[in-house]
């Protein structure tokens, strides 16, 4: 999400854009607890190392993104701002984007061999990749009955369901 929200953000910064408001949902795992992946590749074992690897990526990316946010506001570029943080006890399998209610972004993680540093030491991991993956767009504007509206409703009601039950404010774990 952090590259994907760089070129809007930068029309905001030059005009072309002109939000009133901002409001980022960002769901991610909660790598205090043993994940499905990453894990080692010797033995799929959890490993602790790798989880506060990821952890410390996560919060990298969820803080260059606030403070991105914060900058629109600072700047009176944009009247309201928040980003939001949420962890969740599940291994995130695929990255779902959805953007103002209307459209969804989809795709998978596959799993692939890796060799990663964590705390100094190199470690063969079965990792999720992410990075390249194709994102499957699915929009309201494709019609009430079509499979891309339903896409939308349905990602934005899975979203909402684990943001409101299972999902814990991400700095109350930090403390």
């Amino acid at each position: 999400m952090h590259g994907a929200l760089q070129e809007p953000l930068d029309k905001i910064r030059v005009g072309r854009l002109t939000p009133s408001r901002i409001r980022i949902r960002i769901l991610v795992p909660d790598m205090a607890v043993p994940q499905a992946a990453p894990v080692r590749r010797e033995d799929c074992g959890d490993d602790p190392r790798l989880r506060a690897r990821m952890h410390d990526i996560m919060v990298g990316y969820t803080r260059s993104i606030s403070d991105a946010i914060s900058e629109l506001s600072h700047l009176g570029l944009v009247q309201e701002s928040a980003v939001d943080v949420r962890v969740h006890s599940g291994t995130q399998f695929f990255k779902l984007y959805v953007i103002n209610n209307e459209d969804a972004f989809f795709g998978y993680y596959p799993i692939r061999p890796n060799k990663v540093v964590a705390q100094g030491e190199a470690i063969e991991i079965y990792d999720l990749v992410g990075k390249d993956t194709i994102l499957f767009h699915y929009s309201l504007n494709d019609g009430d009955s079509s499979s891309g509206a339903q896409q939308v409703e349905q990602a934005r009601m899975w979203f909402d369901s684990v943001w409101e039950t299972i999902g814990r404010d991400a700095n109350a774990d930090a403390g």
